[in-house]
C-alpha cells in the first residue's frame, strides 16, 4: 500500500477516535451533572484535527519506519494533551485531558480487540473502564 494511504488512514483512525472521545467525555460530564466546556463544532473538529494529525503521522513513522520505536509514541499523546489544554485553557483542568486520553485509549483498544475478534478482551477492558468511570462519577458526584 502506498505510504500517503496508510498515513490518511491513520490520520482518519485518529480524527474518528479523538472526535469520539470528545463526545464521550461530553456525554459522561454530563451524566455526573458537570460542565465540559466545548468550542464550536467546527473548532473542535479544527482541533481534533490538527491532534488527529501528529497521533496519525506519529503511528505511521513508527510502522513504517521505526518498528521498534513503539515507546516513543508517549510524546505524540503529550502534544495531543498539550494541543487540548492550550486550546480549552481555561475551560479544562489537566484531569479532563487526562480523561479524554483515556477515552480515546480505550476506544482504540476496544476497536482493535473487536477488530482482531477477542471479544473476550473487548468486554474486559470495558467492564474495567466501566467500573473505572463509576467511581470518578461517585467521587464527583460526592463533592
Amino acid at each position: 500500500m502506498h505510504s500517503a494511504i496508510q498515513l490518511l488512514g491513520l490520520w482518519a483512525l485518529a480524527f474518528v477516535t479523538l472526535s469520539a472521545a470528545v463526545a464521550l467525555l461530553g456525554v459522561f460530564y454530563s451524566v455526573i451533572d458537570n460542565d465540559l466546556t466545548l468550542h464550536s463544532l467546527g473548532k473542535e473538529a479544527a482541533i481534533a484535527g490538527a491532534a488527529s494529525l501528529v497521533e496519525g503521522a506519529s503511528v505511521w513513522l513508527v510502522v513504517c519506519c521505526v518498528p521498534a520505536a513503539g515507546r516513543a509514541l508517549i510524546f505524540p499523546a503529550l502534544i495531543v494533551a498539550l494541543i487540548y489544554k492550550l486550546s480549552h485553557l481555561v475551560d479544562w483542568s489537566r484531569y479532563d485531558v487526562v480523561l479524554l486520553l483515556v477515552f480515546q485509549i480505550v476506544i482504540c483498544c476496544v476497536g482493535g480487540s473487536l477488530f482482531a475478534g477477542n471479544f473476550k478482551t473487548a468486554v474486559v477492558v470495558l467492564g474495567i473502564f466501566a467500573a473505572m468511570l463509576t467511581a470518578i462519577a461517585s467521587i464527583a458526584r460526592s463533592l
